[in-house]
């Protein structure tokens, strides 16, 4: 199912199944702003998750603009990437053009 939206400004798009949400955003949009809007969707999405602590005192969101550099993709074909654990999903950002956020519910 194709989804279109908007964050600050920036368009974003994406798709999501029973296991799997993904949400691409237009740059520049910060780090921070896609992944906690992905995560909160899938929050939304999938009521279990709700149950646990908040992202926060998982992963130190206030820091995750500083993971990639402004220039962190070049024509090398190398494409950033981060990856941690959100009550047990996977949360995977692919720091391209657009950004990708992927949450996993079954890693």
């Amino acid at each position: 199912m194709e989804e279109q939206g908007e964050i600050a400004g920036h368009a974003v798009s994406g798709w999501s199944t029973d296991t799997k949400l993904v949400r691409e955003f237009d740059r520049p949009v910060t780090v921070t702003d896609a992944v906690c809007q992905t995560v909160d969707e899938a929050i939304h999405q999938w009521s279990e998750l709700s149950e646990s602590p908040p992202l926060y005192q998982f992963v130190d969101v206030e820091h995750l603009d500083g993971l990639f550099k402004t220039k962190a993709t070049d024509d090398s074909g190398w494409l950033p990437s981060a990856n941690f654990q959100f009550q047990g999903c996977r949360i995977t950002l692919l720091y391209g053009s657009p950004m990708r956020v992927i949450v996993d519910r079954d890693p």
